[in-house]
């Protein structure tokens, strides 16, 4: 490589300009655009020929908003109106406007990633400009954010957390900017889609009342910072406010006293929470751990933890004179960190700790990533000027250039698991229409898995079902149980009267039936179905003592009006009927 040739890699790579219509600007952007757009579309094509799909957390958060397009739809549901009651008014008011212009909320949680993933590689791409003024280490690190979100299911659920990325970013972008307008309106809007980051937001601002100085902590006189601070705090307590004083019938949130009572949190249970050690309690746990791994996806994000190396010998690093806005992601990091130990101190109030430790983390580090990368090529490509050992370092800086481009561009889609979607596919087909074509207000019993599946792909209501016991609501989630426990002893009882005075109460239509809800194995295996004590047990007691006995296992056969595969839907009316002969 000659030193033309290296100038011409140093120009490509390492140009400075903060302004988008430039054209080495545009390239880098054009180029992290179609990757963020790529990646979506791979995701698409995993389902590519299924009939029936949706996104796990979609499951939950976006089938009730087929009232939007039907009001007839789940009425009188108590998971559908629970559901509905915790959606952000920013999600709820999205898909509402859409569903009133003839799109399907279902259809539109899918296409959803297709919009927020380029959106969120161009606030990035912007943001990092700020910060380092080079177009390649923002691509650079847009495309690892990117790709970390595709690691995991940041955007594909269409759901509150997938338009909680774009919307922070801005809200980083406006602050770097000390823009007034946008840091204002991002501060609403995420108070619109993602209430509990707003919390993150204020501990942004509350940072920008201190100035670091020679090293030293000072508080901050400027100001213009002073003002943007106190009106986005006014704000954040503004949209705060109907967070604080909300009255819902599902309130109140959970004590740690009452958690600790229920096998849902405990290790591998249906809301795991407590862990049988510390470390895993405060470093790996999915809902209470920082989870720095988490962050550190793909592995080229592991090279940011070298920055701190790099600036403590920056003498050496001349790039590094160039970052000027670093310090907005060292306020991300402490505010994240001071509600992530706030939301151990005061569980559940703030709801899960490892929300605000984990999208911190992800924020700074994969920024910081092509930070420094570019950091490190610049050095490298200095370091090929000098005429010692010259062919060396040149064939490392080509290595280096092709290590990059490799893990950035071809390990990600030589992965088999990437994107990772969470996609979930029925398999009853003829099941979901024949629901579909029952009256609207048909309620469904069943312990079988698809039973989580029947509100997304049939719009019928479920009496309760795995997918939806979440515990975070004492509110619902005493109904909930209470629910799920005269179910299994209607399920599993001996006695016809129990089962028919349980289908008057509770005015179940349907019973979904296959050979697992009457096999212990199943039962056994089943985590969510023994949260249920003692009622599981004696279920199981009974399955395995003289299965035949059981009221429901005596008539499923008479009764089915309907099979798929090796589900049977069952009549309730005829159930009825069946015990009123019997009893007579």
């Amino acid at each position: 490589m000659s030193l033309n040739l290296l100038d011409r890699v140093s120009q490509f790579l390492l140009t400075r300009s903060k302004k988008v219509c430039d054209r080495t600007t545009l390239f880098w952007l054009l180029f992290a655009l179609f990757l963020g757009l790529l990646y979506p579309i791979l995701a698409l094509t995993k389902i590519s020929g299924e009939l029936h799909w949706i996104q796990d957390d979609a499951r939950q958060h976006i089938f009730w908003m087929a009232r939007f397009l039907d009001p007839e739809l789940f009425s009188d549901d108590l998971i559908a109106d629970y559901y509905n009651s915790i959606s952000p008014a920013g999600v709820s008011f999205f898909y509402y406007c859409l569903a009133k212009l003839g799109v399907d909320p279902d259809f539109l949680s899918k296409i959803v990633p297709l919009l927020l993933s380029p959106l969120t590689v161009f606030l990035s791409f912007i943001l990092c400009l700020e910060i380092l003024p080079i177009p390649f280490a923002a691509f650079l690190s847009s495309t690892v954010l990117i790709q970390n979100l595709w690691l995991q299911d940041g955007l594909t659920s269409g759901t509150a957390k997938a338009f909680l990325i774009p919307i922070f970013l801005l809200f980083l972008w406006a602050v770097i900017r000390k823009s007034f307008f946008w840091t204002i309106g991002s501060i609403v809007f995420l108070g619109l889609f993602y209430g509990s980051f707003v919390l993150v937001a204020a501990g942004v601002l509350v940072c920008q009342y201190f100035t670091l100085n020679q090293g030293k902590l000072q508080l901050n006189y400027n100001r213009h910072d002073k003002n943007l601070a106190i009106s986005g705090l006014l704000v954040a307590f503004v949209v705060l406010l109907p967070h604080i004083l909300s009255n819902s019938d599902f309130e109140p949130v959970i004590s740690l006293t009452q958690a600790k009572q229920l096998p849902e949190f405990e290790p591998g249970g249906r809301a795991s929470f407590f862990q049988t050690n510390w470390w895993d309690y405060l470093f790996n746990g999915g809902r209470t751990g920082i989870r720095l791994t988490a962050a550190l996806r793909p592995d080229l994000v592991y090279i940011s933890l070298l920055l701190p190396i790099i600036f403590l010998y920056k003498k050496h690093f001349p790039l590094t004179q160039d970052i000027r806005r670093l310090f907005v992601l060292n306020q991300l990091l402490i505010s994240g960190f001071v509600l992530y130990t706030l939301a151990h101190l005061f569980l559940f109030k703030l709801y899960l700790p490892s929300r605000y430790s984990l999208h911190s983390l992800r924020f700074s580090l994969t920024i910081l990533c092509g930070l420094t990368l570019v950091i490190l090529l610049d050095k490298l490509v200095r370091l090929c000027r000098e005429r010692s050992l010259r062919t060396v370092r040149l064939v490392f800086l080509v290595f280096a250039l092709f290590s990059i481009a490799f893990s950035l561009l071809v390990d990600p889609l030589t992965d088999k698991d990437f994107p990772s979607t969470g996609y979930i596919t029925g398999k009853y087909h003829n099941l979901y229409q024949f629901l579909q074509q029952t009256p609207k207000d048909t309620l469904v019993a069943s312990f079988a898995d698809e039973a989580s599946n029947i509100p997304s792909f049939s719009q019928r209501s479920v009496f309760v079902a795995a997918e939806y016991g979440i515990p975070y609501h004492v509110g619902y989630y005493d109904q909930f149980r209470q629910r799920t426990q005269d179910l299994i002893t209607a399920h599993y009882n001996i006695d016809p009267t129990v089962l028919q005075r349980f289908i008057y109460d509770s005015k179940i239509d349907l019973w979904l039936v296959n050979s697992d809800v009457f096999s212990v194995k199943f039962l056994e295996a089943n985590r969510w179905f023994n949260h249920f004590q003692p009622q599981a047990s004696n279920a199981i007691h009974q399955v395995k003592l003289n299965k035949e006995a059981i009221a429901l296992w005596q008539v499923q056969k008479q009764c089915t009006i309907f099979t798929d595969q090796d589900i049977n839907v069952v009549s309730s009316d005829c159930i009825l009927d069946w015990i009123s002969k019997e009893l007579n």
